[in-house]
């Protein structure tokens, strides 16, 4: 499933590098004159290994704001998302006994410290971005036997890393990213110590 969205992703670059090369070709370098740019995005998020026998697919909004530092390679990012699953046969919260339940909801809310590599410059830009920084899970069963246990919710460090594109149109920019999320987590919903989940998002950078 991971290959089948960073697949995706570079399927979305080659097709906008081929609209665009001619253009990009004769065109100079549209690197933003502004100090910080500002992205909003929205798009699927997809549960891996152990987190899929927990978590449906869900979606996923992303705002960020980044730094950029003219000839410098690299770019600063502080993101912002928020996740949202439905539960697969809800068992367990908080390592607690089994509780019955018809359905349930997990979300998963970050602020990242990201860096951001662009790979190529131009009006089409290839990037790979990583960091790390705080993730709070939350997790909540309905209909549950017992009202204890019904709702748990924790802050956790995670790390993130994946890949991504923009399109420059006009003044603003097109981005299509895939990243993998993993947050180190306490056994509860999943028997695991780690949640991991693969975001893909598209959007907007002004």
């Amino acid at each position: 499933m991971l290959r089948l969205f960073v697949l995706a992703v570079a399927l979305f670059a080659l097709s906008s590098a081929v609209t665009v090369s001619s253009a990009s070709a004769q065109a100079p370098s549209m690197e933003s004159n502004h100090l910080i740019s500002v992205g909003l995005g929205g798009g699927v998020s997809v549960p891996v290994s152990d987190a899929k026998d927990a978590f449906k697919n869900g979606f996923n909004g992303q705002g960020f704001v980044k730094l950029n530092l003219g000839g410098l390679p690299i770019s600063p990012r502080l993101d912002f998302t928020f996740q949202s699953f439905d539960l697969k046969n809800a068992q367990t919260v908080g390592g607690g006994p089994v509780l019955p339940s018809t359905s349930g909801t997990g979300t998963v809310l970050a602020g990242v410290a990201n860096l951001q590599f662009p790979l190529m410059r131009g009006r089409f830009q290839p990037y790979l971005v990583a960091g790390l920084g705080a993730y709070n899970v939350k997790t909540k069963l309905d209909d549950t036997a017992s009202a204890e246990g019904a709702e748990t919710s924790e802050t956790k460090f995670g790390i993130n890393g994946g890949a991504g594109a923009t399109l420059q149109i006009a003044m603003f920019k097109l981005y299509a990213e895939g990243r993998v999320d993993n947050v180190y987590t306490d056994k509860g919903v999943i028997d695991q110590k780690s949640i991991q989940v693969v975001p893909v998002t598209f959007g907007i950078v002004y």
